[in-house]
């Protein structure tokens, strides 16, 4: 399944970098204005607005703010809702694939803006493989891909991940609260099975000096074959945009100073040129880095066939000592699980045993019950 969305992307923000030194920024008292996230032509755009005064510092949310795309043609698009994050939601479904965008702002009554940029062709993602590691015990993701009709020699790579799992114990018992009696379950427990998922930073890639651009298994991401993600079904969404050479030194040198790699004369971040501005104040300066890109997406698919099931853990399982007990264990959210035969100590033990909410139920756990649209059935 491929899937093409011009992508706008506050690169900043999606490079997700961490920088391990404090400078100050120089020449102003005031905050600097950090713009984080994407804008989707074709989809839904996310726009988080922060501030910081030094790049050690943790951004802080910027929630009265009024966000909207622009593209060169009059058109218009405003954020419909924001969170308490200060995430900005901006519906991008209808304009042009021939038009130049920019991402417009208004923070504290001065009104920030990227430059026009017109979108570039994708790269091609030809496909996705899952290869169990030679060494360990992990599961590799790999994509083959090469540079599209617009290759710049550079890409961004990123990925959305989503998987059905089950809870460490299936839950057969009930507590009878009336009676305070276990008694076995009518029916099973609902929340047994259920589904997560989880979204990736962008890895930058410079691949100009790859024979026709085309790179062959590209690692992406790699995890633990008795991880939860191998349980049932696993799927991860590759996403791919091209990126100018401008946009790729900027992330690098993020990068670069994220890993302490850079040289003694690269540029601090608030020293790099960016193409965010404030127009009614040049004085006030902004962070980030609008670039603009048609994204191809190839999703991808496994089974539990490489799962290694490793036991859940016991440590939190106890049986009452007698049914006086019984409200104690209730009172601090311990319920009845399952007869088990267990090794206590020195002792075989065979009862019921119970454990608290988050082994028998997925949603306690952080997953959901509802499905994925897009999620493909047996």
């Amino acid at each position: 399944m491929r899937k093409f969305l011009i992508f706008i992307t506050f690169l900043l923000g999606v490079a997700s970098c961490v920088y391990p030194f404090d400078p100050v920024l120089e020449g102003t008292s005031d905050d600097m204005v950090v713009f984080e996230g994407s804008i989707v032509v074709g989809g839904v755009s996310k726009v988080r607005v922060s501030k910081v005064k030094s790049f050690g510092d943790e951004p802080r949310p910027v929630s009265r703010s009024v966000v909207w795309v622009e593209d060169d043609g009059g058109g218009r698009y405003n954020s419909t809702s924001s969170s308490s994050n200060a995430e900005y939601i901006i519906p991008t479904q209808g304009p042009s694939q021939d038009r130049k965008y920019r991402m417009v702002a208004e923070v504290d009554g001065k009104k920030y803006s990227s430059d026009w940029i017109k979108p570039l062709a994708p790269p091609a993602l030809e496909r996705v493989d899952f290869v169990p590691s030679p060494i360990g015990n992990n599961l590799d993701v790999f994509v083959t891909l090469k540079g599209g009709e617009e290759s710049t020699g550079y890409m961004g790579i990123y990925f959305d991940e989503t998987w059905e799992f089950h809870a460490d114990y299936m839950c057969r018992y009930i507590l009878d609260t009336e009676n305070w009696e276990v008694i076995p379950r009518g029916e099973p427990y609902p929340n047994y099975w259920c589904w997560n998922s989880a979204s990736s930073s962008m890895s930058i890639l410079d691949h100009s000096e790859y024979d026709g651009g085309r790179i062959e298994s590209y690692p992406v991401h790699s995890f633990s074959r008795s991880d939860k993600r191998t349980q049932r079904k696993y799927s991860i969404n590759v996403r791919a945009i091209t990126l100018p050479k401008e946009t790729y030194r900027y992330l690098k040198n993020l990068d670069d100073i994220s890993n302490g790699s850079g040289s003694l004369f690269s540029p601090n971040p608030g020293e790099m040129a960016s193409n965010v501005a404030c127009e009614s104040d040049p004085s006030s300066r902004a962070m980030g880095y609008v670039t603009a890109s048609f994204e191809i997406s190839l999703r991808a698919y496994v089974d539990n066939r490489y799962y290694v099931e490793v036991p859940p853990s016991q440590s939190y399982l106890s049986v009452p000592p007698n049914m006086f007990a019984y409200l104690s264990y209730y009172q601090n959210n311990y319920y009845p699980v399952d007869f088990m035969t267990l090794e206590v100590g020195e002792q075989v033990v065979q009862d019921i045993f119970w454990g608290p909410m988050r082994c028998i139920d997925c949603v306690v756990e952080g997953g959901t019950k509802q499905k994925p649209d897009f999620w493909e059935d047996e």
